[in-house]
């Protein structure tokens, strides 16, 4: 009887010895909370249990911040669960717009809702959807309301059917130098509206199938010049970027998404290498920015339709101080 415990304990060694490899990960530099396994980063996290489906980061490089189309469904959905509870977003050392002060530029006439947009951000950046955001002061910066500053209907840009972001670059610089909209300061804030019908590219990935809209930054004669990029959100856009059947909040959506990223990590464009550092501001290396997390969750402030955004201190998605919260799937 000793000799065949024996002789079963030396088999189920043997075995362990000869498997355990599988079972070891490398060690993820500068861990995060339990979204940093949520979504694991395919550059440093290599474990893959046997059978199981490996879902991409939401952002595995560095450069413009894209919203996903689909997010949710793609991505958190699938996601493996961990142990802990909490997410939480990092404060990298980089600059915040602390008083945001938006310049809405439209590509040419065909963008839709034009007389409706500036009235958005005039409400949006004095309502209760900022009155929370303190949350994500940082030393020496405080965010608090905003404005909208201007408004430009451009006539100089070129119209087709795909646009790269290197030439939204191109025509918002000769924007800016032409006086067409205003210069640029530590809290401008250039959102782009772009017609039906036009496609842009992103380093190879495409409007309204990789993307709803993104926002990025990028140095001009060292000014850092923080923009967002909104995509018309009807055709393939619809049903991939918002929940409800109207065109316009699903835009509003999509655009309140955009604002509060690039309020509390404008610099995104301007780290370098894969890894997250300065000059970021708020971010979570698995779970992205503070509107990523909420992707699929709206709530309505002073009559407009906005997309929830991340709390640090309630752990929940909120639209203003008074909401009482619409959480995201626990992960234990």
């Amino acid at each position: 009887m000793k000799k065949s415990l024996f002789a079963i304990w030396g088999a189920l060694l043997a075995i362990g010895l000869i498997f355990s490899p599988a079972f070891s990960q490398t060690e993820i530099s500068n861990p995060s909370p339990w979204y940093q396994k949520l979504i694991p980063l395919a550059k440093s996290f290599h474990f893959k249990p046997s059978g199981a489906k490996a879902y991409p980061s939401p952002q595995t490089r560095f450069g413009a911040h894209i919203m996903p189309v689909d997010f949710h469904s793609k991505f958190l959905s699938h996601a493996p669960k961990a142990s802990s509870s909490k997410i939480l977003l990092s404060y990298y050392g980089g600059p915040l717009l602390s008083h945001v002060k938006v310049v809405v530029v439209y590509w040419n006439k065909d963008v839709a809702f034009q007389d409706q947009i500036p009235g958005f951000f005039a409400n949006i950046t004095q309502s209760h959807f900022f009155d929370w955001l303190k949350e994500y002061n940082a030393p020496h910066q405080s965010i608090g309301y905003g404005s909208l500053e201007a408004m430009h209907l451009d006539q100089k840009a070129p119209f087709k059917s795909l646009v790269e972001d290197s030439e939204i670059q191109a025509q918002l610089s000769r924007m800016i130098k032409d006086g067409s909209v205003p210069a640029a300061d530590k809290n401008t804030l250039y959102m782009i509206y772009f017609p039906p019908k036009m496609q842009i590219d992103l380093s190879g990935q495409k409007s309204c199938q990789v993307f709803c809209a993104y926002h990025n930054s990028f140095l001009k004669n060292g000014s850092e010049i923080n923009y967002g990029v909104i995509p018309d959100q009807g055709g393939s856009c619809d049903g991939g970027c918002g929940p409800s059947p109207s065109r316009f909040d699903n835009e509003t959506s999509v655009t309140s998404h955009e604002l509060t990223e690039a309020i509390t990590d404008p610099a995104v464009g301007l780290v370098q290498g894969s890894q997250p550092a300065y000059p970021l501001g708020w971010y979570n290396a698995s779970a992205g920015e503070i509107g990523d997390i909420c992707a699929d969750k709206q709530g309505m402030v002073d009559g407009y339709v906005v997309q929830k955004e991340w709390s640090n201190s309630r752990q929940t998605c909120v639209s203003s101080s008074d909401d009482p919260g619409s959480p995201v799937p626990s992960p234990n």
